[in-house]
């Protein structure tokens, strides 16, 4: 009998097995690597057993693509700010200063939130290679290689960002290399 599920269990788990791989290419779209996308998908597909008896069936799917959408934001923070290749200057100031004052820092931890939601607000594809690029270190040839596009189209897609992130938040933070 240990071996029997209730049929609201069944039902789930059908509906884990079938949303899995449109969910991982949903966040393909949303995160750096395939690794990072099939890690959300996992996450998400965990975050949403809360709601397994809480909510119905009919609501799974949309619930599941928003914790989706923000468990890869949260991927996103994550990597943005445990990035040790290289240091970014916002308005002149080091991220890797340590001797900040407290108004320092606060205006600071402001300035990461602004970026990472005017990066977070870029089109998709742009946002895409913007963090390939500068997150992951990436050349340009390696994210067409990755996205399946042309060289010219990454230049094309990171000079967008960069105009969409000057706009925001003004030069410093926007540089490429």
């Amino acid at each position: 009998m240990a071996s029997e599920q209730r049929p609201e269990a069944r039902s789930f788990d059908i509906f884990i097995r079938e949303q899995y791989r449109s969910l991982v290419q949903f966040l393909r779209r949303r995160t750096a690597t395939e690794q990072d996308a099939e890690d959300a998908a996992q996450e998400s597909m965990a975050k949403l057993l809360r709601y397994r008896e809480s909510e119905p069936a009919t609501a799974w799917k949309q619930l599941l693509y928003r914790i989706a959408v923000n468990v890869a934001h949260d991927q996103f923070r994550v990597a943005f700010t445990h990035r040790s290749k290289e240091h970014v200057t916002l308005n002149g100031q080091e991220i890797a200063a340590h001797e900040h004052s407290p108004e320092q820092r606060a205006e600071y931890e402001q300035q990461v939130a602004h970026l990472t939601q005017a990066i977070l607000e870029l089109p998709p594809k742009c946002q895409r290679v913007y963090l390939l690029k500068r997150v992951h270190g990436m050349s340009r040839a390696q994210i067409a290689d990755r996205c399946g596009i042309s060289v010219k189209m990454v230049e094309k897609h990171l000079a967008t960002a960069l105009v969409l992130l000057k706009r925001k938040v003004g030069d410093s933070s926007a540089r490429t290399s």
